[in-house]
């Protein structure tokens, strides 16, 4: 699995990218300065997005990566999650499209129209691109677009766009109508992606933090070892034992182990609860950010009276 991870750590990048990261994050709010009016209001409280977007979708969606484009996928839950939030909890003039998130639009525009193919030949890409993707060049969902068919993940596409170009003359114009729609606030500590969470707004997040594969008996998995990888935080607990709800989907039922109907109920495939502290030592490392708000598709309005 660790060729298939595909974030760009710190340390591995050049002068070059370390400027163009630091241009991409510089109108980027911090969660602190955009988001008082949320600061402590997931205190006390369970909140799982994962449940709202099982809900929406009738299934929790689980597609598993084939090459280093794990950024994309915890940018994808992350917005599906918050669409479904939108629909349930904020009553937004919205519904569900059908359709899942089209991971390769997401690694190819943060790579190639964001980070300017700075990554040359390999594999991976940055959160703050991706941050800057789905804000400036919108998304698109698994179905069929004129002669591009999305509706399965490839990574044969993904790599293709991510290393030279997207077919964006004829696709973008579709993409531009759904971006996210305020920009992604960097989270850099647990409590404000608690809070975050606990006001529908998931946080993907890029660390070099590994995990264990297996839960304990309350259903967490702790640190353990090095991963440059992106995953998504899609729950929150604030009880007896505070930790997010952690959505690494996209290597499929990777962990093992208990998984207790606790805090909102069971994990789904691919998720497991992580302890605050542990969530802290990722989040510190600022490429991670809360999904503020989704142009989604609008509830269509059906005229039934027509017999």
């Amino acid at each position: 699995m660790t060729d298939r991870m595909g974030y760009v750590l710190p340390e591995d990048r050049d002068y070059s990218t370390t400027k163009e990261v630091d241009r991409v994050m510089q109108d980027m709010p911090l969660l602190t300065a955009c988001g008082r009016p949320i600061a402590g209001t997931g205190e006390g409280k369970i909140a799982r997005l994962d449940k709202l977007l099982e809900q929406v979708a009738g299934y929790y969606p689980v597609v598993r990566q084939t090459i280093g484009d794990c950024v994309s996928f915890g940018w994808a839950k992350g917005i599906m999650a918050t669409l479904a939030a939108d629909i349930v909890v904020r009553g937004e003039s919205e519904e569900w499209p059908g359709n899942e998130i089209c991971t390769e639009w997401i690694y190819g525009t943060s790579r190639v129209l964001v980070g300017r193919g700075r990554l040359g030949n390999s594999d991976g890409s940055i959160g703050a691109w991706a941050a800057r993707a789905v804000t400036d060049h919108g998304t698109l969902l698994r179905k069929q677009y004129g002669s591009h068919d999305l509706r399965r993940y490839s990574g044969k596409r993904a790599k293709s766009w991510g290393f030279r170009g997207l077919p964006a003359n004829e696709l973008e114009p579709t993409a531009d109508e759904h971006p996210v729609s305020r920009k992604p606030a960097l989270v850099t500590s647990f409590e404000e992606a608690r809070d975050a969470i606990a006001n529908g707004y998931a946080v993907p997040v890029c660390s070099n933090q590994g995990l264990s594969r297996t839960r304990d008996r309350d259903g967490f998995t702790k640190a353990s070892g090095r991963w440059a990888h992106c995953m998504c935080f899609v729950g929150s607990r604030d009880d007896d034992r505070p930790g997010l709800l952690i959505d690494n989907s996209s290597w499929g039922d990777w962990i093992g182990g208990s998984n207790p109907d606790k805090a909102g109920g069971p994990c789904p495939t691919g998720c497991a609860w992580l302890d605050a502290s542990t969530c802290d030592r990722m989040l510190r490392q600022n490429d991670s950010f809360a999904v503020p708000g989704y142009d989604g598709f609008a509830a269509r309005s059906i005229e039934w009276s027509l017999w």
